[in-house]
């Protein structure tokens, strides 16, 4: 079994404690403010840019809302700025809406704003996160009925609209058409103060929110890459939470670890030879130890994936089996292709995401070893997030040179349709496959219902982990956040998307 340990969480240890003593930090902070720091700058803030994890946890439930939320216990339907909803024809929702709110501009929420947001979500000009992933590949068109009654008309049945709009934030219809927004204006608890680039994002409480007030006034948010600069952060009452704790960082009675949602997983750039030859994507997966990764890179209780979603979500498919590790037999594939003419020994880059989780250059820096050792010849690049959000999100470079990218993917929502179009079909804003019988896979499982949605959504996650090898999926993702002790607040499993900072107070 391959083996490691960490050899910079010491330094960075150092580092973390000397840079904290090296500067003047208050105390913890005044019981009405907050102080988060997480791993990143988010992309932007635009109300329609929520599907990237990184917006959306300034965003969601904070700044914005949306009309329905997803319970974390179970995913059912939660009232938000709707409180009923149901189906009144196969191609029709009817939406009631909530009385007395407003945006932070003063402006009205009704049906209208609705419409607005839905609309802009979908213009393809904008190229909107939300449009291009989770409502990629259906049509909706917004009817205002009256201020509180909107009925939105679909182009085929979509029995799980609910739930698709948990991920439509709503913002101001005064929000840009043209283009997209740095200044959200939503109807959440907080407003947005400022944004500072490169150093914070300050939110202030929305003294006229429809909901109950928050306990917290104040909150600032910081971004720090460093998994033990973090931690030190609370510690030294710089920070009230830190999130994305590393596994040897996270040992304190104010760690907190809990399943997050999300699945690391390596997406194979499929049309690029070598990785266009299924025995050579086959070969990657052989060649990682998965279970020497677990609680030295990642955490001990990381589950090993067998797919990019958890049990939990429908659809998953339990008789997909787990990778076994088996290097000698990775090494005979490459030469069985190497034999055919495929030029198997062409460099080949991955391309991993600077604190996309704790320990991510370390878990990466240890499988280009396992690669190499099977008999890749794997280059290692780790980039930071914009340059990364390059190599995700398409298009992409025609000469580019065959590449893994590391990433995660997540699914709170509770189907498997939040998963797989955007990422798995011929034309997905993310996905690096072409496959005609996958795309029918999952076309088909997304407009079924019942039984028949299930066994379809099953079988295209087999086709794709099994027939297609597209991927190589490492664990379902265990995450740790660290809490001063004065501080009320219990991380569920969306906390990887949502702060929800009206959740949390001091004791």
């Amino acid at each position: 079994m391959w083996t490691t340990s960490i050899g910079k969480s010491a330094k960075i240890g150092l580092l973390a404690f000397s840079l904290a003593a090296s500067v003047a930090i208050p105390s913890y902070a005044a019981s009405d403010a907050l102080t988060v720091v997480v791993t990143d700058e988010p992309k932007s803030l635009d109300p329609c840019d929520t599907d990237l994890s990184g917006n959306a946890r300034v965003l969601r439930n904070n700044i914005t809302e949306t009309l329905v939320n997803l319970s974390p216990a179970d995913g059912s339907v939660e009232p938000s700025l709707a409180t009923a909803w149901e189906q009144v024809g196969d191609l029709a929702w009817k939406f009631t809406l909530r009385e007395g709110v407003s945006f932070h501009d003063g402006k009205a929420f009704d049906a209208a704003a609705v419409a607005v947001a839905l609309k802009r979500a979908q213009d393809p000009t904008l190229a909107c996160e939300v449009g291009l992933a989770t409502l990629k590949g259906i049509v909706l068109t917004p009817e205002v009925v009256d201020a509180k009654t909107l009925v939105i008309h679909t182009d085929f049945v979509e029995p799980i609209l609910p739930n698709k709009l948990s991920a439509l934030d709503i913002g101001s219809p005064d929000t840009p058409t043209h283009a997209k927004s740095r200044e959200p204006i939503g109807t959440g608890p907080y407003k947005l103060a400022a944004w500072t680039p490169g150093q914070s994002i300050t939110l202030t409480a929305f003294d006229k929110y429809w909901g109950d007030k928050p306990a917290i006034k104040d909150a600032t948010i910081l971004w720090r890459a460093e998994s033990a600069v973090r931690a030190a952060m609370v510690d030294t009452g710089e920070a009230q939470i830190a999130y994305e704790i590393a596994p040897q960082d996270g040992t304190t009675a104010n760690d907190h670890a809990f399943p997050n949602a999300e699945t690391s997983v390596l997406r194979i750039d499929q049309e690029v030879a070598p990785l266009n030859d299924k025995r050579v994507r086959e070969a990657l997966n052989l060649a990682i130890d998965r279970d020497g990764l677990i609680g030295t890179i990642f955490h001990p209780q990381a589950q090993k994936a067998m797919q990019v979603v958890l049990p939990s979500v429908f659809g998953y498919n339990a008789d997909i089996p787990v990778w076994s590790y088996d290097p000698e037999k990775a090494r005979g594939l490459l030469d069985a292709a190497r034999a055919d003419g495929v030029p198997v020994d062409t460099e080949i880059v991955i391309y991993g995401r600077i604190g996309i989780y704790p320990n991510s250059s370390e878990s990466l820096e240890a499988i280009q070893t396992m690669l190499a050792d099977a008999g890749f010849n794997v280059r290692l690049e780790m980039l930071e997030t914009s340059p990364w959000l390059k190599k995700l999100l398409k298009p992409w470079d025609g000469g580019r040179q065959p590449s893994i990218l590391q990433t995660q993917i997540d699914n709170t929502e509770g189907d498997a349709v939040f998963t797989l179009p955007n990422r798995f079909t011929s034309d997905g804003n993310t996905s690096s496959i072409a496959d005609t019988k996958l795309d029918t896979l999952i076309s088909d499982a997304s407009k079924a219902t019942g039984d028949e949605r299930k066994r379809l959504f099953q079988e295209a996650f087999k086709y794709l982990a099994v027939d297609a090898i597209n991927i190589v999926p490492l664990f379902h993702m265990v995450t740790i956040a660290r809490i001063a002790p004065d501080v009320n607040y219990t991380p569920d499993v969306q906390a990887g998307n949502e702060i929800k900072l009206k959740t949390i107070s001091y004791r």
